[in-house]
C-alpha cells in the first residue's frame, strides 16, 4: 500500500500546536533615523505612485500595427486565405503559384475590405454622436 491510502494514526491527526500554545516571539523593532528631507521625499514618492485611473477605449478605436482592429483582422484573415487559395489550387492538379504572392494579394484585399468597413463604422458611430446633441 502506498503511503498515500494508509490510514492516519493518531499521532497524525492532531495537530502539532494549537494557537493558544504557541510560543509567542518577541519582536524587536529598532529606532529608525530618518532625516526630514528623506521623510519628506518618502511622502512625496508615494503620493506621486497613486495609480491613475485608466480611460475607457472604444475597442473599435483601438489601433494594431498602426491599423484599426477591424482592418488588422481583415488583413490577417486576407492572409490565411491566400496561404489556403494556394494550397487548393496545388491540391486541385494545376500549377500552384507562389503562396507568399497569393498571401500579399488575399492580404490587400483583405486590408481594402477592412478599411471601408472601417470608414463606415466610424461615420455611423459619428453621426450617432452628433444626433442626440442635434435632437436638444
Amino acid at each position: 500500500m502506498s503511503e498515500n491510502l494508509k490510514p492516519l494514526t493518531d499521532e497524525q491527526t492532531e495537530p502539532a500546536q494549537s494557537v493558544s500554545e504557541a510560543p509567542e516571539r518577541e519582536e524587536t523593532v529598532l529606532p529608525a533615523e530618518v532625516d526630514s528631507d528623506e521623510a519628506v521625499q518618502m511622502t512625496d514618492d508615494s503620493t506621486a505612485e497613486a495609480p491613475e485611473e485608466e480611460e475607457d477605449i472604444d475597442p473599435a478605436d483601438v489601433r494594431i500595427f498602426g491599423l484599426p482592429r477591424v482592418g488588422f483582422h481583415c488583413t490577417a484573415l486576407g492572409v490565411a486565405a491566400g496561404y489556403l487559395v494556394a494550397g487548393l489550387i496545388g491540391l486541385a492538379g494545376f500549377n500552384p503559384p507562389n503562396a507568399t504572392v497569393c498571401a500579399i494579394v488575399c492580404a490587400a484585399i483583405g486590408y481594402f475590405i477592412g478599411n471601408r468597413l472601417y470608414k463606415k463604422r466610424k461615420a455611423a458611430r459619428d453621426a450617432a454622436e452628433q444626433s442626440p446633441e442635434s435632437a436638444e
